[in-house]
C-alpha cells in the first residue's frame, strides 16, 4: 500500500480523546483495559504535532480537542499534591501552576511542560476547596495550610 493510502488510514481510524479523558473509537467508549494501556502508553504527538497512537507498526491519529492529558482525580490532602491523569498516570501536582480558564475549567501543567484540563469530577473536587481571592484576581486554594493563589486566565 502506498504511502498515501495509509495516511488516509491513519487519518480516519475513528480514534478520539473526549473532554473527560475517555478514549473512544467511533464515538463509543473503549473499555478494555488492555487495550487502552496499549493506547495510552504509546499516544504521542508526531512531527506535524498531531497526537498517534501506534500498536506494531501500525499507526492511527488520534482527534483530540484542546489536549489529551485530563486530570481525572486530584491528592491535595497527601503530603505532595498530585493529580491522576486518563490512561493512569500519577504525577505531582504543582500548584503555581494551577489556573482558571476563561471557560471556567481549572488546568494545570505537568511536568512535561503539557497543559493538562480538569474533568467535571477533579474540577469539583478542588473547587470545593476554592474560595474567591477578597483581590478579585482569581482564586484561593489552600493545601497544607498554606495558602495558594489560582489566577484566571486572560
Amino acid at each position: 500500500m502506498d504511502e498515501a493510502a495509509l495516511e488516509l488510514l491513519r487519518s480516519r481510524s475513528g480514534l478520539s480523546i473526549d473532554e473527560e479523558g475517555r478514549f473512544l473509537h467511533c464515538g463509543e467508549p473503549i473499555t478494555h483495559a488492555r487495550t487502552l494501556s496499549v493506547l495510552w502508553g504509546s499516544l504521542a504527538r508526531d512531527a506535524a504535532g498531531r497526537w498517534r497512537v501506534a500498536i506494531g507498526r501500525e499507526q492511527a491519529y488520534v482527534a483530540v480537542g484542546e489536549t489529551p492529558w485530563i486530570v481525572q482525580a486530584v491528592d491535595l490532602d497527601g503530603a505532595r499534591p498530585s493529580v491522576r491523569l486518563a490512561g493512569g498516570r500519577e504525577e505531582p501536582l504543582d500548584l503555581r501552576t494551577l489556573t482558571v480558564a476563561r471557560d471556567g475549567v481549572l488546568r494545570c501543567l505537568l511536568a512535561t511542560g503539557e497543559r493538562a484540563r480538569f474533568s467535571r469530577g477533579a474540577q469539583i473536587a478542588v473547587g470545593l476547596r476554592l474560595e474567591e481571592d477578597p483581590a478579585g484576581t482569581g482564586w484561593v486554594l489552600e493545601v497544607g495550610g498554606v495558602r495558594h493563589g489560582v489566577p484566571e486566565e486572560p
